[in-house]
Parts: structure tokens; C-alpha cells; sequence
């Protein structure tokens, strides 16, 4: 049987269900803890491995680039492997940009990241 494809209505209303339950989910302090540890380097990771792909590199030519190993390139891209501030910038130079850190003030209750 085939799938039917969700409406846009039917999606957004699946994620307002995910915003909500992760709202309620960092009520937790263990929960909350647990995902400001991993949220940044998952974003970070994200964006690198998006920057990667828009710039046409397969990981094996990054790694090149950067003086690593293919393998490296991908447990980072895939959050197995923490990554320093150090090696976030290499391979942000390797792909053509720079990296910009930011500080917000924090709102009373809310995770530590953005």
C-alpha cells in the first residue's frame, strides 16, 4: 500500500508537537543537561557537514584539505567525536569561511544554547 504524502499543515503541526514535548521535556534538569552537552556540537556538525556539500568536497577531499582522515571527517559530521574550537575553525577555513561565536543573554529557565 502506498503512503499518502502529510499536508504542510500536518507537518508543522507535527513539529509543533516536537517544540512542545521538547519544551516540556527540558523542564527536567537531567534531560536539560543532557541536551545543551549535545545540541551545539550537533548544530555545529550539521552545518559543517551542509557547508561541505555546498562546496561540492566529498570527506575524503576535506580531510585532505584539512590534514585529517575521511574517517574523522565523518564521526565528526555525525557527532561521534567531540571537536575542539581549534578544529571547528580548520575546517571552517578549508571550506571558505570564518567562524563567528556570539553570546546571548540567557532567559531564566531556558537551555544554555540557541
Amino acid at each position: 500500500m502506498k503512503r499518502e504524502a502529510k499536508s504542510r499543515e500536518e507537518l508543522l503541526a507535527g513539529m509543533q508537537s516536537l517544540d512542545d514535548r521538547l519544551k516540556k521535556d527540558l523542564r527536567d534538569p537531567e534531560f536539560k543537561a543532557r541536551f545543551e552537552d549535545f545540541y551545539l556540537e550537533a548544530v555545529i556538525a550539521e552545518k559543517l557537514h551542509d557547508l561541505r556539500e555546498k562546496r561540492h568536497l566529498t570527506q575524503k577531499q576535506l580531510a585532505a584539505k584539512v590534514g585529517m582522515a575521511q574517517n574523522a571527517v565523518s564521526r565528526l559530521e555525525n557527532g561521534e567525536h567531540s571537536m575542539t574550537l581549534r578544529t571547528v575553525q580548520r575546517i571552517a577555513a578549508a571550506l571558505g569561511y570564518a567562524v563567528l561565536v556570539d553570546f546571548k543573554p540567557m532567559k531564566r529557565g531556558a537551555p544554555a544554547v540557541a
